[in-house]
């Protein structure tokens, strides 16, 4: 019988001792999973928080886009008055002599009058002259109109043919300042972008060379292009010896508003570079022994359509 107690004693004693265990891992789970809940609550006001920041974030960088788009619209817009001037003043050059040749014409009649000169072949005369001086000042002004019309899409286009478009309306102007200009120029170098605004970026490039030409006061004026092209892009390098730029701002000349003219707009080189890029191309400068060279580079078409070059 006291054998019997004993089991007893035993076995209820270890039952209440795996009951207590037990009890005692139950309270430990109850921590854990307390924990654990508190853990997540803390995260999920994390979250919130996150949530939060992160919609403020979108709003504040939203509202910097905006702004940002809004300073391109401002510079774009005050590059293309700093543009129009230049065209005004090309269209003058342009317009000169056949507006002197048109003022012989017409002062040429009182004389022929005067002295009985006035028959059917003079009248003909007068006018087929006439007609070429208006024709080549409708002409420049056609060609004005195409220059700053801006393409609505990406096309392919001959890189050195946009160079002479530019050429072709600013060269009065750099006859005027004796500036002599070379252009090697062999073979159809095909690009793909937007051919008016590259040749805007071009005028850039030959009003900023004819500026350094005329504020350094420099004899023997020159400007060479080249062309050449390597497997993905086209490159125009404009070589002139202007005297170059001061080393310390090479890095600058670039940036908005940054200029070295006494009436500089400084939005020429920065629209320049803004325009390339948007063709998925680049613009970069350096001094050479005696003046500086700009290098513009484009993609050709066969490399434009590559995946890492596609604009999105």
């Amino acid at each position: 019988m006291l054998f019997f107690y004993i089991f007893l004693s035993l076995v209820i004693g270890s039952f209440i001792f795996v009951i207590f265990q037990n009890f005692l891992k139950d309270r430990e789970l109850m921590k854990r999973l307390k924990a654990r809940e508190k853990s997540y609550r803390e995260l999920e006001e994390k979250y919130e928080v996150m949530k939060t920041l992160n919609q403020t974030l979108e709003k504040r960088i939203e509202e910097e886009v905006a702004k940002t788009r809004e300073k391109d619209h401002i510079l774009i817009q005050h590059s293309r008055l700093a543009a129009m001037g230049e065209m005004i003043a090309s269209i003058g050059h342009q317009w000169r002599q056949p507006i002197n040749s048109l003022s012989l014409l017409i002062q040429d009649v009182r004389e022929a009058l005067e002295f009985g000169e006035i028959d059917d072949q003079y009248i003909d005369r007068f006018i087929r002259e006439s007609m070429i001086q208006i024709k080549q000042m409708t002409r420049t002004i056609n060609d004005f109109r195409k220059f700053y019309t801006p393409n609505q899409e990406k096309s392919p286009f001959s890189v050195g043919e946009s160079i002479e478009d530019a050429l072709s309306i600013f060269s009065s102007s750099l006859k005027n300042h004796g500036i002599q200009v070379e252009f090697e120029y062999r073979g159809q170098q095909i690009a793909y972008g937007f051919p008016n605004e590259y040749s805007q970026v071009v005028l850039n490039i030959l009003t900023n060379a004819r500026d350094a030409f005329v504020q350094g006061d420099i004899p023997n004026r020159k400007l060479l292009i080249k062309l050449d092209e390597t497997e993905d892009c086209v490159r125009a390098e404009f070589i002139d010896n202007a005297g170059g730029i001061e080393p310390a701002l090479l890095n600058k000349i670039f940036d908005p508003y940054f200029t070295t003219r006494n009436h500089g707009t400084g939005l020429g080189l920065y629209m320049t570079k803004m325009i390339l890029e948007n063709m998925n191309g680049s613009v970069s400068l350096e001094n050479t022994g005696d003046g500086a060279r700009f290098c513009l580079s484009v993609p050709k078409v066969n490399a434009a359509y590559k995946p890492d070059l596609i604009s999105v």
